[in-house]
Parts: structure tokens; C-alpha cells; sequence
């Protein structure tokens, strides 16, 4: 890549719902508001908006918590909380095409940061994908139409298909961001 075509740092910016102005390429730990990643996962749907009703990253990220050891929960919560930033990449674009990695290379940038901000872990622990894999699978059987010609083959994806037991409400966004709001405030007094 050519100076030219080097991406102008200073151009690439949101407004976040307080307000903030977010870099995408060069995030601080002042640019972080949990407001701001609650409003926008509540509103973001899984699935890239394909399930039967909307299903917010927020809500998904609340279960996750509940489903993990408790050690880990804040962690759980906040696993996709670059995605309030970033948008919701599906899982086959980001692992399985060329978009991935560039994708992959800004989201580990804005992760340690927010990371950095609430005072977890980075990388995440293996409990976290282990509780968000499950979380998927629960998805797929509940949320999804699922054909028998997509159907995921475990040995693709390298995991164990059993699902999160856990029952999948219908939650508005408002109910998610509260919620997701709420559980944040509980585990984070406990840090």
C-alpha cells in the first residue's frame, strides 16, 4: 500500500449516541462510554438481522454473561462490545473471506481499549468464546430457520454444537440496553 493509499486516520470517525467522537483507527480510553456500547448493541441485531424477531447483540452478550462461570461474566459481557464501534461482522465473512483480517485488525485495536477502560483481560479468555459459542448454538435452534441444507457441520467451524440452555426471550431494544445496563453495573462493583 502506497502512502496515498494508507487510510487517513483522521477522517475515519463516528458520533456515538452521548455524543463522543469515536477514531476507529486510533481509539483512546476517553472515547469509551458504556452508554454508548449498551444503546448501540441493543439496537444491533445477531445473525446480521436473519433471525425470527430482533435479537440484539445486547441481549446475547446479557445470556452470555449468565451462562458462563461467574469468574467470568463481566468478561462474557463485554466480549462484543467493539461491535458498538465497529458494527456487527458475521462470523463466515470474518473468518472465511478476505474482508476478515482487516476487519479482525481494527476490531483487536478498539477491544484493548475498551478492555483497557473496564479493567479486563485481554485477549479474552477461552470460558468467554466457550460460553459465546454456546450462546450461538442456542441461537440457531431457536431464532433461526435452519433447513437441512443449512445446517453448520461442526467440524467446520471446530467446535461443539450443544447449546446454551437457556431460554431465548423476545427483549425490545430498550428492554436490551436496560438490562445489559443493569448487568453491567452489577459485575462491574464486583471487579
Amino acid at each position: 500500500m502506497s502512502t496515498q493509499d494508507a487510510p487517513d486516520v483522521s477522517k475515519a470517525w463516528i458520533i456515538t449516541y452521548t455524543g463522543l467522537k469515536f477514531y476507529h483507527l486510533n481509539p483512546k480510553v476517553e472515547m469509551v462510554c458504556v452508554e454508548d456500547i449498551a444503546h448501540s448493541l441493543a439496537q444491533t441485531c445477531r445473525w446480521t438481522g436473519h433471525t425470527r424477531f430482533h435479537y440484539s447483540v445486547a441481549q446475547h452478550s446479557v445470556y452470555t454473561s449468565l451462562i458462563c462461570p461467574p469468574k467470568y461474566a463481566f468478561d462474557c459481557l463485554m466480549h462484543d462490545a467493539s461491535e458498538a464501534y465497529l458494527g456487527d461482522m458475521n462470523r463466515p465473512l470474518k473468518h472465511f473471506t478476505e474482508a476478515g483480517p482487516a476487519y479482525l485488525k481494527i476490531e483487536e485495536k478498539v477491544e484493548e481499549v475498551i478492555f483497557k477502560k473496564f479493567g479486563l483481560s485481554f485477549p479474552m479468555h477461552p470460558a468467554v468464546k466457550e460460553a459465546d459459542v454456546q450462546m450461538l448454538y442456542a441461537e440457531k435452534a431457536q431464532l433461526m430457520n435452519v433447513r437441512e441444507d443449512t445446517k453448520y457441520e461442526a467440524r467446520k467451524w471446530g467446535h461443539d454444537e450443544t447449546p446454551a440452555n437457556i431460554h431465548i426471550e423476545r427483549w425490545t431494544p430498550r428492554r436490551a440496553e436496560k438490562l445489559f445496563l443493569r448487568r453491567f453495573e452489577e459485575l462491574y462493583k464486583e471487579k
